[in-house]
């Protein structure tokens, strides 16, 4: 299904004004250098930029939920294919930075905007740390 050499995750912040224009374009230029996958948690405004451009770039898109519970029926038309990391259908406070690593440990590369210390710096750091190709479009 999935691999980590041609995968990308998103991390992000709720809040990202202003990038779509160029979340776009980088969605574009990371499906030219054989990008085939996108992961994303689907949770805020980030998330969901990257996802729209995703599709209109006719990327594949996999929804990774923190856990069971946060499904949402209508996900199955508008994602290529579902994961649960965590299948665990209770929420717990360790769910979601659980899932925002795992989806770091299965790409190459992470479209980022991270501007400030919380789980999403902490998720940026770790993709750093592994070795991902990291592109913080806060820095652009």
């Amino acid at each position: 299904m999935m691999m980590e050499e041609n995968t990308c995750c998103f991390i992000g912040h709720r809040d990202c004004p202003g990038i779509e224009d160029v979340i776009y374009q980088t969605i574009e230029r990371l499906i030219e250098y054989n990008i085939q996958y996108f992961l994303s948690g689907g949770m805020g405004n980030f998330d969901w930029l990257c996802e729209r451009a995703v599709k209109k770039a006719k990327g594949r898109l996999i929804y990774v939920p923190y856990n069971h519970a946060r499904r949402i029926d209508n996900h199955d038309m508008y994602y290529s294919d579902i994961i649960y990391p965590n299948s665990n259908t209770f929420y717990t406070r360790y769910d979601i930075p659980k899932r925002n690593f795992w989806m770091v440990d299965h790409a190459c590369v992470a479209l980022c905007y991270v501007t400030r210390a919380g789980n999403a710096m902490k998720t940026y750091e770790y993709a750093y740390k592994k070795g991902l190709k990291v592109i913080n479009l806060a820095n652009q």
